[in-house]
This record gives C-alpha cells, sequence and structure tokens, in this order.
C-alpha cells in the first residue's frame, strides 16, 4: 500500500465505479416487463461475468502492465484522469435516456450493456489495475480480490431490490448519492495523480524550487 492510498480509500473507488448505481436502473428499464425468475436470472448472470472480468484485471493487472510496458506513474495518471472525468460526469452530467427500455427482454443483456459496460465499467477497470499495480505481496492482491467480491454481493443485493427500490422513489435517491460520491470520487482521483507525481519526484522538485 502506498502512504496516499490505502484500502479504505481502495474500497471506496472500487464501490463507486464497479458499484450497483449506473447498473441497477438500466436493470430495472431492461427487465420491467420480465418475471420474477428472468429478472433473478438476469441479476445473478451480471454479477458472475462482472465478477469474473474484474477478477480477471485483479490478478492478471500487473502482468498486462508489463505486455504494455506501461509504467505504474504513467497509469495512476492515466487512471487518475479517467477516474476524475468519470466523477466530474457523475456530479455535473446529466441522465441519459435509455432506449433499451423498449427492447423484449434477453438474457443476452445481462453480458452487455449490463455486466459490461455497465458494472465491469471501463474506469473501474483502470482504478483495478492502478491499484493492484503497486501491490507486491499475494496477500494484497487476495484483499483486492475479496473487496470485489464483497461489491458485487452488494451488487447482486442491489440488483435484486431494484423493483421495490426504484418504486419507492430509490431512483430519485441514487442519483443524489451518485452527485455526492461523485465529488469523494474526484477528490480520490486528483490524490492518485498527486501520488505518481510523488513517485517522479515532481512534487519534490517543485518543492525544493521554493
Amino acid at each position: 500500500m502506498t502512504d496516499d492510498i490505502g484500502f479504505a480509500d481502495i474500497f471506496v473507488i472500487l464501490l463507486i465505479t464497479i458499484g450497483p448505481l449506473k447498473a441497477t436502473i438500466v436493470y430495472a428499464k431492461l427487465t420491467g416487463k420480465a418475471d420474477a425468475a428472468f429478472k433473478r436470472q438476469v441479476a445473478f448472470k451480471t454479477v458472475t461475468v462482472a465478477a469474473i472480468v474484474c477478477l480477471v484485471f485483479v490478478f492478471a493487472g500487473h502482468w498486462l502492465l508489463g505486455v504494455f510496458h506501461v509504467s505504474l506513474p504513467a497509469l495512476k495518471i492515466a487512471g487518475g484522469l479517467i477516474l476524475l472525468l468519470f466523477a466530474l460526469d457523475m456530479v455535473m452530467g446529466s441522465e441519459k435516456k435509455a432506449d433499451e427500455g423498449d427492447a423484449l427482454p434477453s438474457a443476452d443483456i445481462a453480458i452487455y450493456p449490463l455486466a459490461m459496460p455497465l458494472m465491469a465499467t471501463p474506469q473501474g477497470l483502470v482504478a483495478i489495475t492502478t491499484v493492484v499495480a503497486a501491490r507486491d505481496s499475494i496477500g494484497e492482491l487476495i484483499a483486492v480480490g475479496v473487496m470485489v467480491l464483497v461489491i458485487m454481493g452488494v451488487n447482486l443485493a442491489i440488483l435484486l431490490s431494484a423493483d421495490r427500490l426504484l418504486k419507492k422513489g430509490g431512483g430519485g435517491a441514487m442519483v443524489v448519492v451518485g452527485k455526492v460520491v461523485g465529488l469523494l470520487l474526484a477528490a480520490l482521483a486528483v490524490q492518485l495523480m498527486i501520488s505518481s507525481f510523488r513517485d517522479l519526484g515532481v512534487i519534490a522538485a517543485a518543492t525544493a524550487a521554493h
């Protein structure tokens, strides 16, 4: 672990980027006319696929960095920028109308768009790759993997409760929560970039100059 990004920070980043906020509303719209059994099938399949994709990035993230010859500071800066843009979109972006609401239910929606890119989001995969690149023990990788599984468990519980949550006004509440956590994610994204600048000595050099 770095001094700047700890387990709690990682958990918050992952909860926001691979959590249920965006996927749940789309899931409810896509499965609105389906029966309960179909909804459960889609929910379980969505979470299973998303979990597998995220775990691949947890345990193969460092290898992927080597294959593409990407340094950790470069990945931290890129990841921080992407996470910052994602956070700004959460805070200031407007909800887009989904075209998929009129589509007939199909099991394929569990893979696209629900599992990817709405649950195993590009931002989440970048975040996972960034945090595991700095891990130097199998124990830490397992800890991140456990975080992913815990979040996927939360995702499953929220998807299975989507109808009740949205009927009780949960949709509006989730939008408000999204704005608030977007602010937190923006701060964590900036912190991630500050950490990379320290790795490169940029901040130390600037301090010395003054």
